[in-house]
């Protein structure tokens, strides 16, 4: 795969990221937008758009931002995309804080 399409791949990540982002959690610290937009590797914005798509709230989702590219499972109890009727409960939209 040539460089210029690479890039427009990994372009394309970071935008769904982000988006993802602000629509599960509000607007998107200016510390976190730089990260996402400054990663370069492909997989890593594949783990923190899985992250940011099924962690139930932002503090997971800010931990695995920095966990490096050591942490590679996203199983157990704090990530559960699909629940159960009798699991089921109402979680409130949640708003990112205002970095200061």
């Amino acid at each position: 795969m040539s460089e210029d399409r690479s890039q427009d791949f990994l372009q394309i990540d970071r935008e769904d990221l982000l988006a993802v982002i602000a629509m599960r959690f509000g607007k998107v610290p200016e510390a976190v937008r730089g990260q996402v937009m400054a990663c370069e590797d492909g997989a890593t914005l594949e783990r923190w758009l899985l992250v940011a798509a099924n962690a139930p709230n932002w503090e997971i989702v800010r931990e695995e931002l920095t966990a490096g590219s050591g942490a590679f499972r996203l199983v157990g109890p704090r990530y559960r995309p699909v629940v159960t009727d009798e699991e089921a409960v109402v979680v409130p939209h949640q708003h990112v804080p205002e970095e200061n």
